[in-house]
């Protein structure tokens, strides 16, 4: 008897998803894999759907940039919410486009964030990051009336990734390592290799089957 095979003949059979690897992997953030996968589903009950549905009047953003809210604006064609991303992939060193949307956010990652290096991973951090907490401030300004700056929510989103890549990760110290955990204020203990492991190859990320 297989638990393996009893378990394969019981459960759905599902397709993969090209995105799967951007939301689930070693050392993501639970919070955050959970909003970003609600993301790429579509998932949220955003201005647009709710206007059709009769729920509620408006079906403009909340961020107060005068358009309608749906995911695609949201994530990240509005203002404000494109001048955090903007600045998240400042500090993972990568070039912002004169304009983003959730479609070409998608394909941006699906290219530039999956594998197992350092700046892959802080790319796919950053990324759900980001989602997370951009949707959960959007919820403060409807539910709760608060509104912060966007030097704020990218200071939630830093120390959350910085803090996660701080235990879970130890890196080679490279130069372009060095300079993501310096945008990034990473303690320099990431460097150190964790007890019984070795440096990683190439500024890999190592330890455990950590990513």
């Amino acid at each position: 008897f297989s638990f393996k095979l009893a378990w394969e003949s019981t459960r759905a059979d599902v397709p993969t998803v090209p995105w799967g690897k951007i939301v689930w992997f070693s050392g993501a953030i639970p919070r955050h894999a959970f909003c970003l996968w609600l993301t790429f589903h579509k998932a949220h009950f955003t201005r647009d759907k709710l206007h059709k549905l009769g729920i509620i009047q408006s079906n403009l953003c909340p961020f107060g940039c005068g358009q309608q809210e749906s995911v695609d604006h949201l994530f990240f064609q509005c203002p404000f919410t494109k001048d955090i991303w903007s600045e998240v992939l400042r500090l993972n060193n990568c070039p912002s486009p004169a304009a983003w949307n959730w479609e070409n956010t998608v394909a941006w990652a699906l290219d530039h964030s999956i594998g197992n290096r350092f700046h892959l991973w802080m790319r796919r951090s950053g990324l759900a990051a980001s989602v997370y907490h951009c949707w959960r401030e959007r919820n403060n300004i409807i539910f709760r009336q608060s509104v912060a700056s966007p030097s704020v929510v990218l200071a939630r989103i830093t120390s959350d990734v910085a803090r996660k890549a701080a235990i879970c990760l130890s890196i080679s110290d490279t130069p372009n390592n060095r300079s993501i955990v310096d945008n990034w204020e990473i303690e320099e203990s990431i460097f150190r290799p964790r007890p019984g492991f070795g440096a990683g190859p190439g500024g890999a990320p190592i330890g455990g089957g950590r990513r």
